[in-house]
């Protein structure tokens, strides 16, 4: 990775970033990142989850979290443990996140639950619980992570798809009703990217070429293209763009 320097419009200089889901394959990329380009990383995911050891990293002054966002509480306890470790708190990347492949006809009522208080109550509830600490930033901001699915009808895949929909929305909503606290809140919609939440499907050899297929650029994205996205719009660079959703698709959605 190239070296960083603050002349850079795309440094997070001094900036403390919140990211839960880290220990996944984009939330690892986002923290790494982030700390490339100057920012201090707290670092959030579920205690013992995949990633979770790996997520202490003294020598960038990184904090760890034991964080899960369904759980009534967590969010304003983890904001707490981070203005208290880190003194403020001016950006919040959240890429916690599940999927659950299934037919929409056959999606249980405990399937489609958990898929919606994860990926949209989950985030919103992370949302909330900075908000005040975002205010008191001065230039605080929030990235959400959904996907091409929010956009572009995906079979087999109803409570994934509207859980990224109902993000992209409440995104552009919370946009519109933090501006006057000085708070940015965009998201980045990914198509597939190599990450262990997508092993399963991407060992199906006929899904794969279909999945291809419909990405002009003909290539998955990879988590680095994912985190770039992120670093953009919790940076500088863009202080004037919020509401916004940057989709890492390679033309999914131009389709």
């Amino acid at each position: 990775m190239p070296a960083v320097t603050s002349s850079d419009p795309i440094h997070l200089d001094d900036v403390v970033a919140l990211v839960t889901g880290a220990g996944g394959g984009i939330g690892r990329a986002v923290v790494e990142l982030l700390e490339a380009r100057g920012a201090r990383v707290a670092a959030a995911d579920r205690e013992g989850g995949p990633g979770w050891d790996a997520l202490v990293e003294p020598r960038t002054g990184r904090t760890r979290h034991a964080l899960d966002v369904t759980e009534p509480g967590a969010a304003a306890r983890v904001v707490a443990e981070v203005l208290d470790a880190h003194g403020r708190l001016d950006v919040v990347v959240n890429c916690a996140g599940i999927n659950a492949r299934s037919a929409a006809a056959e999606t249980s009522p405990e399937e489609w639950a958990a898929v919606l208080d994860v990926n949209l109550t989950g985030t919103y509830q992370v949302m909330q619980a900075a908000h005040a600490a975002l205010r008191a930033s001065g230039r605080g901001s929030i990235v959400n992570l959904t996907s091409t699915a929010a956009a572009v009808a995906v079979p087999h895949n109803a409570a994934y798809s509207v859980s990224k929909a109902g993000l992209v929305h409440l995104t552009r909503v919370l946009a519109s009703e933090w501006a006057a606290d000085g708070i940015r809140v965009n998201s980045v919609g990914p198509t597939i990217v190599a990450t262990e939440m997508t092993a399963a499907v991407r060992s199906d050899e006929v899904y794969m070429a279909e999945k291809l297929a419909s990405i002009p650029l003909g290539r998955m994205a990879s988590v680095d293209d994912v985190a770039q996205a992120v670093a953009f719009l919790a940076a500088p660079a863009a202080g004037m763009v919020t509401g916004q959703t940057l989709y890492v698709d390679g033309g999914v959605t131009t389709r």
